[in-house]
């Protein structure tokens, strides 16, 4: 106030200067700047809270409601900026977020996440028609879809994919289907026509006529088969089956054919076989266990 009246005085004082009124207002508006300057910095100290942090809290692992509730309770304010697709943790969830938890942030600021996609991402159908039915699921699941059935068809050309499904509707290359998506093969039989899944019985041991009595039971039917030796009608009850192919346990389609190859001595010859690979194993263990690295054996016979 004693500004104030100071200044009044003044300007009664040189009422009659034409210099003294110049230096009046121009002390006037230096005093209206500083009062605006002032006011304008305590206004944004309170705006911005200016020198109060806050402890940024954990919201990785929330969804994101609740990711949004706990960044306001602190002050701060929750900002999506990437989302991902990922099967290791639920939809909608925070998987990272920035300024890490724990360090400290001023207000307002924002707590940027990123999020497991609340939905599931959509790919473009790769066109696996004319590729093995084997290839097609590799290259199917690596692209996050599942191959949860094969269903065979009658073709020329066997196990080349004709077709993929879902739900029992054909789907065209290209088309967007949802991520994990369970999807059949449609693949071609081959010229035998066979439509059905079967598995590979084990025939190591079996007479030519017992292999052939297991094949027609799991649908197969016997293709070559050859002895280690020549037989002769008194000792041909005498030789079993010591390797075939395909292999124990392969898939295969019904009326598929399966080779063997016989011998008079399963133990010595499954134990050449096996010491050809580089085993070292008693003629006892594998007469005892024919089974012993069966894959590795055919493997190097076939």
């Amino acid at each position: 106030m004693r500004f104030f009246l100071i200044i009044m005085d003044f300007k009664l004082l040189n009422t009659h200067s034409k210099g003294g009124f110049v230096l009046l207002n121009v002390l006037l508006a230096i005093l209206a700047t500083i009062v605006l300057v002032v006011l304008f910095y305590g206004w944004m100290k309170l705006y911005t809270d200016h020198g109060v942090e806050v402890e940024v809290p954990n919201v990785t692992g929330m969804l994101v409601e609740e990711a949004e509730s706990m960044a306001e309770s602190v002050g701060m304010d929750l900002t999506i900026v990437d989302s991902v697709y990922t099967n290791k943790v639920p939809r909608g969830i925070v998987i990272k977020q920035t300024p890490p938890s724990l360090s400290r942030a001023k207000r307002h600021r924002p707590l940027y996440v990123v999020i497991n996609a609340k939905n599931k991402r959509r790919i473009a159908l790769p066109d696996v028609r004319n590729i093995s039915s084997r290839q097609a699921t590799a290259t199917l699941e690596a692209m996050g879809l599942r191959v949860t059935n094969i269903v065979y068809q009658p073709h020329e050309y066997r196990d080349l994919v004709l077709n993929v499904t879902l739900n029992g509707r054909k789907l065209q290359p290209g088309e967007s289907v949802e991520e994990g998506s369970p999807l059949v093969l449609v693949v071609a039989s081959g010229s035998r026509g066979g439509t059905r899944n079967v598995k590979v019985p084990d025939l190591r041991g079996k007479t030519l006529d017992e292999a052939k009595a297991l094949l027609e039971a799991n649908d197969l039917v016997l293709g070559a088969f050859n002895y280690d030796e020549q037989p002769t009608e008194e000792n041909m009850h005498k030789f079993v089956v010591y390797t075939q192919s395909p292999l124990k346990g392969s898939d295969a389609i019904d009326g598929d054919e399966v080779m063997i190859m016989l011998t008079r001595n399963l133990g010595q010859k499954l134990q050449s076989m096996y010491e050809t690979t580089g085993g070292t194993v008693t003629e006892e263990t594998i007469i005892e266990n024919p089974g012993a690295d069966q894959d590795s054996i055919d493997d190097e016979w076939f």
